[in-house]
């Protein structure tokens, strides 16, 4: 596994529970999580799938804010999947 599919897949795991923890508010806000994001993406290699994932995860925090609550997606689970094959 790569350093980025290892980062991706950490910010996968690590992200919901940041957010969505026992504390009044998140440990680690939606504006580090999207800065992280963001950072991957500035990178030439990412492949389709990571592209996807990242953009998913995006997609999941725009949510997130809309809603104040954590909604997760299939793909953030395929990804976890993956990453334990």
């Amino acid at each position: 596994m790569t350093f980025v599919e290892q980062e991706i897949a950490h910010i996968a795991r690590v992200m919901p529970p940041s957010l969505t923890g026992d504390f009044e508010t998140p440990v680690m806000g939606v504006a580090y999580w999207r800065k992280r994001l963001y950072t991957l993406l500035k990178q030439n290699h990412l492949t389709h799938v990571q592209l996807g994932t990242v953009d998913t995860l995006l997609r999941q925090l725009d949510g997130f804010e809309a809603r104040g609550r954590w909604m997760p997606q299939r793909a953030t689970k395929a990804l976890r999947v993956k990453a334990l094959a």
